[in-house]
């Protein structure tokens, strides 16, 4: 079994904490998350996540009709909390 590379490792390290530190401690236009920016995070969280699933669905069987709907609610939700986060931390 090879041993692993340290530089290698010590990189991957110090790449996960900056995208960790980026990601939790400050939004897109360098504001300190909010609820709000929480609400967003979460919410594209969860299209990912519907997305990933839907097309693992559609390769497998038919879809339901619910994941349709709710898919097209989250990216509502999305815009409608991108436009208050706008008009809260305007650029």
């Amino acid at each position: 079994m090879p041993a692993k590379d340290p530089v290698l490792q010590q990189s991957m390290e110090s790449l996960s904490a900056w995208i960790a530190a980026y990601l939790i401690g400050e939004s897109d236009d360098w504001v300190p998350r909010t609820l709000l920016g929480w609400t967003r995070v979460g919410l594209l969280a969860g299209l990912i996540g519907q997305v990933i699933y839907l097309i693992h669905t559609c390769i497998a069987l038919s879809v339901p009709t619910i994941l349709w709907f709710s898919l097209s609610a989250n990216v509502l939700a999305l815009v409608v909390v991108r436009r208050a986060l706008r008009w809260r931390y305007p650029v």
